[in-house]
């Protein structure tokens, strides 16, 4: 028992107290309770929590990939070579040869998952990652879909988004090579967000020394051969920046699901939350994403005003964001005397691994990020679209007079112009001009609009607002149709009046929305293309049904037959070694002689893994396993929901598999003499190959 125990008091033994003084140390003794209480409460809350994968294979709805390589017939058909893969994907983007969607780099030594496959040959057979991080006039895949290509091992890792679910899936094809039948199946999710912590793409931070964006590296693939699948050997900096860019926004739809589904809440309040992010960024959409209406009672207000009550309790610490960047690293930062495989080991410095701190939002910005989040759900052809439909149909014209002052030489005026009513300011010169600013009313304003096709009379010029071709809109979402300047004319100074013409056309989408069912689950870019067929009077055709062919890892946890040692590891490590897969390593696949032989070969490297959780951060030499979980505060890490107990049995467990094999008793210092890589590899070959794969360092 503790020192400072002792036995419970009589009544007449205890010392008598007055109440000020049981107060006290009522206080006393229950404030570490409300201290602790209160820092819970104020915690940020995950956005997508690493700690909760949910389930490899989508419960409903299927991936992009899924919709792009499964023919009508159900038959799934994954082209090669990897660049007809590619092509398959800028066709079902409406993108082309001349104005690709798709950007790529060849990373000879990374930090996947395969990145030891390629040994020693790693700049013969870089891995290729593409990205799409453009649109055409097909499927929205920009920010939706990442692919990574190792041609060794035949493997190409997936990652595209699935909005029934409102999140990415994880999948693998493997087999991908001429002379054998491709694979796809889900992945392991739980071994995927280990690096996946936002449950998206990630990638380095610039300046992406481990791309061909690097020129060490791009001249090292250069003299092997001058392109890969139709990737130059010699990079840049603007594509790695592309694919960061996109990691970073996929990222990001996480946080609109969430605030789209749970920010604006349940119920009507729920559903009217929903309309009003939903009308704002349509609005921000017609204006080319320049602004929306926020000033008043606008919709975008209540927005706000619904986000901030829900948040306020559910969030009272605000949300965190799981980061897409990973650091960057140099590969060729080298010392002498390493090897070529040592060179893919990844230092814990730079190993995705290790919890990323996130990015913690506060909620006084949630209302504008949902409508921002919500616009980059419409297609710039559905945008296009809809403005399309919006000119076609008949509208009222308010027209708007101001007083106005006007300068400068004839042909090359200057205008500000300002009432109550509103506001316009900008410059002619001749025929054409710019609208530094125009608003209506206290609206927010639209600027820097170009003028064109400017007609002049004595004292008058008007013109027709135009942006990218059609009609100019205002944060209101109504077109500008025409705006007309009269003056008196005098040498430098003038006085005049202005006429704004505004088309009143965006009430049509207004009573539309207003009637629109916004609780049926996660936020669908096919959501605009239904409004915009009810608009113009027709139904939405909405994309085929896919029902995904791929299915999931299936195989079964260790059997008792398996022994003692494989049902330790299997409660503790099963769900991402369990697998069919050879990396992470698969020793716990197969049957008991495999599994006791691969276990005693990957000890050297178990033991040294699960003993790092003792190591100070700083001083490790590899992360730890099972991973540690990053944490939704300023805090590093948090501990895996692994059963320390458990843990601890499995390290003595694993030191006895070192002592039968040493004929003693192994300490880490002496195991990591020579560094974790000079360690064996974890799956001899013949280990390797009764999985059907080959050899995997971990």
């Amino acid at each position: 028992m503790p020192a400072s125990y002792a036995p419970p008091q009589s009544p007449q033994e205890r010392p008598t107290r007055n109440p000020r003084q049981w107060q006290a140390a009522l206080v006393l003794t229950l404030a570490p309770l409300f201290v602790s209480a209160a820092a819970e409460s104020v915690s940020p809350h995950w956005v997508v929590d690493p700690a909760v994968p949910g389930a490899d294979m989508p419960q409903a709805g299927a991936s992009l990939f899924d919709r792009i390589t499964i023919a009508a017939d159900g038959r799934q058909q994954i082209p090669f070579p990897f660049d007809r893969l590619i092509a398959r994907i800028e066709a079902a983007a409406g993108c082309s040869v001349d104005q690709p969607c798709t950007r790529a780099v060849l990373i000879p030594l990374g930090r996947s998952l395969q990145r030891v496959a390629a040994s020693p040959d790693f700049f013969k057979y870089p891995r290729v990652v593409a990205a799409v991080v453009g649109e055409g006039h097909g499927q929205l895949l920009r920010d939706r879909l990442f692919v990574g290509f190792q041609q060794k091992t035949g493997v190409i890792e997936v990652i595209s988004y699935n909005e029934t679910l409102g999140r990415f899936e994880f999948q693998i094809v493997r087999n991908y090579a001429a002379d054998r039948t491709a694979e796809v199946i889900y992945a392991r999710r739980t071994v995927c967000l280990s690096c996946h912590q936002n449950q998206a793409a990630i990638f380095s931070q610039p300046v992406w020394l481990e791309t061909n964006a690097n020129p060490a590296v791009a001249e090292r693939l250069a003299q092997t051969q001058p392109a890969f699948f139709g990737v130059a050997a010699q990079g840049n900096t603007d594509i790695a920046q592309s694919i960061d860019d996109a990691t970073d926004r996929a990222g990001r739809l996480a946080l609109t699901q969430r605030l789209w589904m749970d920010g604006c809440g349940d119920g009507a309040p729920g559903n009217a939350c929903r309309r009003a992010a939903l009308l704002a960024s349509l609005q921000f959409a017609l204006t080319g994403q320049r602004s929306y209406e926020r000033s008043g009672e606008s919709v975008a207000g209540r927005v706000s005003q619904t986000i901030a009550e829900n948040s306020h309790t559910r969030w009272p610490g605000g949300l965190a964001l799981p980061r897409a960047d990973i650091p960057n690293r140099d590969p060729l930062d080298l010392h002498p005397g390493v090897t070529a495989l040592s060179a893919a080991n990844i230092d814990t410095r730079f190993d995705p691994l290790v919890p990323r701190p996130p990015e913690v939002i506060d909620v006084s910005s949630l209302g504008d990020r949902l409508v921002r989040g919500v616009a980059d759900f419409w297609p710039a052809r559905s945008r296009d679209a809809l403005a399309d439909v919006l000119e076609r149909r008949s509208a009222s014209i308010h027209r708007i007079r101001l007083p106005c002052h006007i300068s400068g030489p004839a042909g090359l005026e200057q205008f500000d112009c300002k009432a109550p009513d509103g506001r316009i300011r900008g410059s002619l010169n001749r025929g054409s001009g710019t609208l530094d600013e125009v608003a209506i009313g206290d609206g927010d304003p639209v600027r820097h609009l170009p003028i064109a096709g400017v007609s002049r009379r004595a004292g008058t010029a008007t013109w027709r607002v135009r942006s990218a071709g059609r009609r100019a809109r205002l944060p209101s979402g109504n077109a500008l149709e025409r705006i007309s300047l009269e003056w008196m004319m005098a040498a430098t100074d003038m006085n005049g009046e202005a006429s704004i013409e505004v088309r009143q056309d965006f009430a049509a989408l207004v009573d539309l929305v207003t009637n629109v069912d916004t609780a049926q689950g996660p936020l669908a870019s096919s959501l605009i293309d239904t409004l915009i067929a009810k608009l113009d009077g027709h139904e939405f055709a909405a994309a085929r049904n896919v029902s995904p062919v791929a299915q999931v890892d299936s195989y079964a946890p260790a059997a008792a037959q398996s022994g003692e040692l494989a049902l330790q590891f299997e409660s503790q490590c099963g769900a991402c070694h369990h697998t069919a897969e050879s990396t992470p390593p698969n020793f716990l696949s197969g049957s008991p002689q495999r599994v006791n032989a691969a276990i005693a070969s990957c000890a050297p490297r178990i033991f040294a893994r699960l003993a790092m959780r003792d190591v100070p951060s700083q001083r490790r030499a590899k992360s730890p396993m099972p991973p540690e979980l990053p944490t939704a505060t300023a805090r590093a890490f948090k501990p895996h929901p692994a059963d320390a107990r458990a843990l601890v049995e499995l390290q003595v467990a694993v030191s006895a598999v070192l002592r039968r094999e040493y004929g003693r008793n192994v300490a880490l210092d002496e195991l990591l003499r020579h560094g974790y890589e000079a360690l064996r590899p974890c799956l001899p070959p013949a280990t390797a190959r009764e999985t059907g794969h080959g050899r995997t360092d971990s």
